[in-house]
């Protein structure tokens, strides 16, 4: 206390003993007071055990108040230290000191515990201070939910997407409603905006049917959609890919790009992470952390860090991986790599074929080694590579299941995935949406299923009877009587294609299958009817309408009808399965490149 100060809390007796005080008496002590009080300040001091605890001056009992915060913040110092010095990305504990309000004897003011990452920062605890009362804890929040640094920064991630979680309920097995509404809040806060579900016709809450837009469920379009009481490794994984997905391609519009080795590691790296599941009685991981291997050897190694990948790259990639780090209790060797085509001279991809960690091309022939590797590509292969590892440990001898999530480790989860975007400027949010869409407000859609003895194979068919309708509204052409313009019970040929356009009076044109055709011709009102094969070319092809398109940056998507659709969007919108199908148009161009020559295109009918 300064010499000459009143002492405010004698004199406070005084005042209510002896109301006839004088005003000049009660001036001077309320104006000095509150003149003092404005020049509070805050530090902090070092504890002998290295915490931190906030450290006051200005007030008239500096000694007494500090006191009280020691005994008020030192608990919860000691158990954040064990926090930020586990913490990889320094974590620290920060405390402001503001002022609340004018109070009779001066003001009062709050001194708070944040926890930060430099960034961002979450509040922890606050105390209220006043030089005439004291300390008062202004509803300190209990840090029992600080019991892992995986969590303490998952926190603030989650704080810097405006993301809160219930802290009573970390602790309890997580459903998959809770899943899902995780990862949509965090697709939102990176975002920056709500979900649009106003094309969704199919029935439902909000949180499923966003939920079907972003392809988070196995069972799109079900309006009865049961969520699951638990949560697995296969579900979580496929969230976050999903999620991955979606914000790449709506809010950075990188859909198309390749990535390079180092982005290949950042997506694997995530996707692992959010596959770390708990043991909820000890918090230990189920298996082995793929963060110890140093890819960044394994990229100078295979000497190409910095430039695009190519699928060979990603095949050889993914089996350094396997043999250079932590040892599985699946071993994988050359055994069965016979029955892979060796004609592509290369041991990488007959191996990832062979060990199943790239079997989203099914086999070496659809593999196309010399193809970059796109980020959409790039995302599903490491989850295909994630899924198969994890198989092969959990099916191990020593394995045991207790892999259900927690409501802790599903934060975690989504946060993990959120890291990966960390990087990212404003500026890579500016990029503009062009969309082309030759629909029809009157149903064209035909699907192949059900249309008699060649269901199987009447995908050319249907797609011929989709053009009839789409030119003609009027038309009478069905799957069954379009197949009745050939004498084949097989599959279609295009001659027969355009015979049976031509026997239902629809003209078309012939044009190179090359993705600039394509766009033109949508760009003019026209629909593209297309074959293609991302299968054996020997073994079958498929077919189906291309009639609009999404473009943005370097990445486009076609909007199609497939009359078999295996889409998981099926019925999205209300729709029947395949109608209104959206694929990545690179992958869609090898698959019809490698097909066929040429694609037939339909004019409207004018």
């Amino acid at each position: 206390m300064k010499r000459g100060m009143i002492d405010m809390k004698s004199n406070r007796v005084r005042i209510t003993a002896m109301l006839a005080l004088t005003a000049l008496l009660i001036s001077f002590s309320l104006s000095s007071c509150t003149a003092f009080m404005k020049e509070a300040s805050l530090e902090t001091i070092v504890c002998e055990d290295s915490e931190t605890i906030p450290f006051v001056k200005g007030f008239m009992k500096d000694s007494s108040i500090n006191k009280k915060l020691k005994d008020e913040f030192l608990p919860a110092a000691s158990q954040i230290k064990q926090i930020t010095d586990a913490s990889e990305d320094g974590l620290h504990v920060e405390y402001k000191l503001t002022k609340q309000k004018e109070g009779l004897f001066g003001s009062e003011y709050r001194v708070t515990m944040y926890l930060s990452d430099g960034r961002d920062s979450i509040e922890l605890k606050s105390a209220v201070i006043s030089g005439m009362s004291g300390v008062k804890p202004d509803g300190a929040e209990d840090l029992d939910w600080l019991d892992s640094v995986e969590l303490a920064e998952s926190a603030i991630v989650m704080k810097r997407l405006g993301i809160d979680f219930d802290k009573t309920t970390l602790n309890e097995l997580s459903t998959e409603r809770n899943a899902v509404e995780y990862f949509l809040k965090l697709y939102e806060g990176i975002a920056g905006r709500e979900i649009d579900i106003s094309d969704v016709k199919t029935e439902g809450d909000p949180v499923t049917q966003k939920a079907m837009l972003l392809e988070l469920l196995y069972y799109y379009g079900d309006p009865e959609y049961t969520y699951s009481d638990n949560v697995y490794i296969y579900n979580v994984v496929s969230m976050a890919a999903k999620t991955l997905t979606a914000i790449e391609r709506d809010v950075f519009g990188r859909q198309s790009d390749t990535v390079t080795g180092e982005e290949l590691t950042g997506i694997l790296n995530a996707l692992f992470n959010s596959m770390r599941v708990h043991q909820p009685e000890n918090s230990e991981h189920i298996w082995s952390e793929l963060g110890n291997v140093n890819a960044d050897s394994i990229l100078g190694d295979m000497e190409i860090t910095d430039s695009p990948f190519t699928r060979r790259d990603a095949a050889e990639f993914f089996e350094r991986i396997t043999i250079e780090g932590p040892k599985f209790s699946m071993k994988y060797g050359d055994k069965n790599l016979e029955r892979v085509d060796d004609a592509l001279d290369s041991i990488w991809v007959r191996r990832a074929v062979t060990h199943g960690f790239m079997n989203y091309y099914g086999d070496s022939t659809v593999f196309a080694p010399h193809e970059e590797l796109t980020l959409v590509n790039a995302i599903v292969s490491a989850q295909c590579y994630l899924n198969t590892r994890y198989n092969d440990w959990a099916y191990s001898e020593n394995y045991t299941w207790d892999g259900y999530y927690t409501n802790e480790d599903i934060i975690v989860s989504a946060a993990e995935i959120a890291k990966f975007f960390d990087d990212r400027t404003e500026e890579d949010r500016q990029f503009k949406v062009k969309t082309v869409i030759n629909d029809r407000d009157y149903d064209w859609f035909f699907s192949q299923k059900n249309t008699g003895e060649c269901s199987d194979v009447n995908c050319m068919p249907s797609i011929a009877t989709m053009a009839s309708h789409w030119y003609d509204e009027n038309s009478d052409a069905t799957v069954e009587k379009m197949r009745k313009t050939g004498d084949s019970v097989n599959g279609w040929y295009d001659y027969e294609l355009r015979f049976g356009l031509s026997s239902y009076n629809v003209p078309y044109t012939v044009e190179d299958a090359t993705l600039e055709n394509i766009i033109n011709a949508l760009d003019n009102g026209q629909i593209v009817l297309a074959q293609y094969s991302d299968r054996p070319i020997g073994t079958s092809g498929h077919c189906y309408v291309i009639y609009g398109y999404r473009q943005f940056k370097d990445s486009t998507t076609f909007i199609v009808n497939d009359s078999d659709s295996l889409s998981s969007r099926a019925g999205l919108f209300g729709r029947k399965p395949g109608n209104g199908d959206e694929i990545e148009a690179r992958f869609s161009m090898w698959s019809i490149s490698r097909f066929v020559y040429d694609v037939t295109v339909i004019s409207p009918n004018d």
